[in-house]
């Protein structure tokens, strides 16, 4: 079975750091692209950075990736019916970045091996990229799960009503020991009520881990709606009885 995308801009973001958390846009074609069926993808060469939002609202698939890395660079087009995974690399096509997946659906960005130089070559060793860069970033994709966590728990517990039932973007500041220092909105959910009750409780949130050393502020997060909410609220119902109580 082939589904079928909307192409276009989405979200221009100038992003130090940007975590799709993308559960539902397109709940059936993030649940098939999960599972490698085909999607249908319409994206022109285009800056790297808005390929990137379309590509995580089309799969589901979750990035997290330094600005620093993406500025100024160009997505390949992709047009046709593909894996999610084969899509990515053909948008990554001569950007001079591959993409490293940390999880099902989840993935960072790290610059292409460099090739060998040729007086490495003569002494008989290859020039590599640096490997505590790698590392870095393999870390901040790893915090990716740590923010979708926390977020989630505090929502649930916050808005058991409302939670994964609206769309929302938002920029996080997270001090070194995990507490968010400043939330702020990039994206109205069209109820500005809601805005402020959300921004209000991420203002109060502690991550439920500090972020890894270094890593680039802000966090640039998109909550979409999710299929079945109350089974993602489900695990923290208990302590919003005894919140409530």
């Amino acid at each position: 079975m082939t589904r079928t995308s909307a192409s276009g801009g989405a979200l221009t973001l100038s992003w130090c750091l940007v975590m799709a958390l993308m559960m539902g846009a397109r709940l059936a074609a993030a649940q098939a692209a999960s599972d490698g069926e085909v999607v249908r993808f319409d994206l022109p060469a285009q800056p790297l950075e808005i390929s990137l939002a379309v590509f995580g609202r089309i799969t589901g698939h979750s990035v997290l990736v330094a600005s620093s890395l993406t500025a100024g660079r160009e997505a390949a087009a992709v047009r046709g019916d593909f894996a999610p995974r084969e899509a990515l690399h053909r948008m990554l096509a001569g950007s001079g970045l591959v993409a490293r997946y940390t999880g099902t659906n989840a993935f960072t960005l790290v610059p292409v091996p460099a090739e060998p130089s040729e007086k490495g070559l003569a002494d008989g060793r290859a020039t590599k990229g640096d490997p505590g860069a790698v590392d870095a970033m393999r870390a901040q994709a790893g915090y990716a799960a740590v923010l979708q966590a926390s977020i989630t728990r505090v929502l649930c517990i916050a808005q058991p009503d409302a939670f994964g039932r609206y769309r929302l973007g938002l920029r996080l500041w997270i001090d070194p020991t995990g507490l968010v220092s400043e939330a702020r909105l990039l994206e109205g959910s069209g109820l500005a009520q809601r805005d402020v009750a959300v921004l209000a409780i991420l203002r109060s949130l502690e991550m439920d881990a500090p972020p890894p050393p270094g890593m680039a502020q802000p966090v640039t997060i998109l909550l979409t709606p999710r299929a079945d909410p109350a089974r993602d609220c489900r695990p923290y119902s208990t302590a919003r009885g005894a919140r409530a109580g």
